[in-house]
């Protein structure tokens, strides 16, 4: 194992944690970015029960992700976002069984997820973990740009 492998840490934070606000702001900017057509739009927000992973190497906050509990046995995976600077090393590879193991702690049997069509990187991450597609949901039903996934998850 990498010495940078080994000073990798991922921790559940609420979604107050301070470290937290650089990585969202980035990924919103890079999503602004990507899909200039959809700046206007009101973008779903992660609600107050959601829990987010926090990826420190050596200490700082490379990576994150929220797990929303939703009802239905459900659990949605909200806010995945590696910095650039970090992408390539597998960050995003080892946080999926952690979120799902989160999601499973709060109950869900099934892990569903949004990305976009211009986002074939997440889209990798996100079949690689074994996510399949599936038909948009409210409210990406009404967005062309979105891709929608679900994963059934064992307890």
């Amino acid at each position: 194992m990498s010495t940078e492998a080994a000073i990798m840490e991922i921790i559940e934070v609420s979604p107050a944690d301070p470290r937290l606000a650089p990585l969202v702001g980035a990924m919103r900017v890079e999503l602004d970015a990507l899909y200039p057509e959809e700046i206007d739009f009101e973008h779903p927000t992660v609600k107050e029960a959601a829990r987010f992973l926090l990826v420190l190497a050596g200490g700082a906050a490379v990576g994150c992700c929220a797990v929303q509990p939703l009802d239905g046995g459900e659990a949605e995976l909200k806010r995945m976002y590696v910095d650039p600077a970090w992408r390539g090393r597998g960050i995003a590879r080892r946080l999926m069984p952690e979120a799902e193991a989160l999601a499973v702690r709060a109950g869900a049997s099934r892990f569903k997820l949004e990305t976009g069509v211009r986002q074939p990187e997440a889209i990798a991450v996100y079949e690689r973990a074994g996510f399949t597609r599936i038909p948009n949901y409210p409210p990406y039903d009404r967005w062309e740009m979105s891709v929608c996934y679900a994963k059934p998850l064992l307890p």
